[in-house]
């Protein structure tokens, strides 16, 4: 990661699922748990992977209902999901990324803070099992009347800070193409559940490995 630039900036933007932590793989077990137990269907990874990776809970439900062609509650199943969720991150366990630890040490006096679309209640549960570290303050835009990109055109308004102070190290490539549009450096986060090509971020760290700083 690019040193002199990062050391310019005082708000360190942070998306949770798949950046700070590693949870794309047990969000795509909860999935299939919960489809097999409610619908008696299966999803495979690469379907998982095509289609529902990134997109917002709501719109996940909607493309399973066309895809599949079957029908559910959606209380019903957000309920059964997050209970299998839950359950995965139990049997699993859930550090913080390498690089994440690496910045805490480098950086104790900026900002840190959490930009999710984790519902409140799930956020609750992850804060009860994951230690954050320097983040004190979390950020849902989960049934908010705003989005992600609305926040990151007017960080000045939501968070505090220019945008030209700000880095976000985030997974998914619309957000990230939105951060750049508004000048907001974006650092892509690489897993296993998402490809990340050249002009969707500023740069990129793999989420499984400590950075290389220069």
């Amino acid at each position: 990661m690019n040193k002199q630039i990062l050391d310019t900036k005082e708000l360190f933007i942070f998306d949770l699922d798949g950046t700070i932590t590693d949870t794309e793989p047990c969000h795509f077990e909860a999935y299939r748990r919960t489809l097999l137990s409610l619908c008696d269907t299966v999803l495979t990874k690469e379907e998982f992977l095509r289609c529902y990776v990134g997109h917002p809970e709501t719109e996940i439900y909607a493309l399973l209902r066309k895809n599949r062609g079957i029908d559910f509650d959606d209380d019903l199943f957000f309920k059964t999901r997050i209970d299998n969720l839950f359950d995965i991150v139990a049997e699993r366990g859930m550090e913080t990324a390498p690089f994440y630890k690496q910045l805490e040490e480098m950086y104790p006096d900026r900002h840190f803070i959490a930009l999710t679309s984790q519902r409140e209640s799930v956020l609750k549960r992850f804060r009860e099992v994951v230690d954050y570290g320097k983040i004190k303050t979390f950020i849902s835009v989960a049934d908010k009347p705003y989005s992600k990109k609305d926040v990151l055109a007017d960080t000045e308004r939501y968070l505090g800070y220019p945008q030209s102070k700000a880095v976000i190290f985030e997974d998914f490539a619309p957000t990230m193409k939105a951060a750049m549009e508004n000048g907001v450096y974006a650092i892509g986060v690489k897993h296993d559940f998402n490809v990340l090509y050249d002009g969707d971020c500023n740069e990129s760290v793999d989420i499984h490995k400590e950075a290389v700083f220069y």
